[in-house]
């Protein structure tokens, strides 16, 4: 029921999982086993399997930003939020957002650092290369692969 969305340029290591919160059990009785779903029968109905993946405490939808960089075998768990220009360090279990451009690492996933000043990172949400279109894109990859916001602020203008 909840959704996984996934912005432009996503770089996702090999192993990189995505939990989602109709994957969780629910925790509010005795047991965890999921026993409804061996009770399945032809009568079931489409509302009676909905109800099946509904858990008390679901996450929500799970957002991963623009230029995101996942690092081998990394975990996100439910809900999370992972903003543009933020990269995950190989094997990290990230179980909260993650602000822009910020470097997260280790179980559960910490800030390590921020990729740039905060008036860099302003101005990279405002320019938004990701939403350019292909051709011009192409024609400024050296100011998107630069570290210059001068330069990409003039590709942009």
């Amino acid at each position: 029921p909840e959704k996984l969305v996934i912005g432009r340029f996503g770089q996702f290591a090999h192993g990189t999982r995505f939990v989602t919160s109709s994957a969780n059990h629910d925790m509010s009785g005795f047991s965890t086993f999921p026993f409804t779903n061996f009770m399945l029968s032809p009568e079931t109905t489409r509302e009676e399997i909905a109800a099946m993946f509904t858990t008390p405490g679901s996450k929500g939808d799970t957002i991963i930003g623009n230029d995101v960089w996942t690092g081998m075998e990394a975990v996100i768990m439910p809900g999370v939020t992972i903003g543009d220009g933020a990269i995950i360090a190989a094997r990290s279990v990230v179980v909260a957002d993650v602000p822009a451009y910020t470097i997260m690492g280790g179980n559960p996933a910490k800030p390590l650092k921020q990729r740039f000043d905060d008036a860099t990172i302003a101005a990279l949400a405002e320019i938004r290369w990701w939403d350019w279109p292909t051709a011009m894109i192409e024609s400024r990859l050296d100011a998107i692969r630069s570290a210059d916001i001068e330069q990409l602020k003039r590709a942009a203008g």
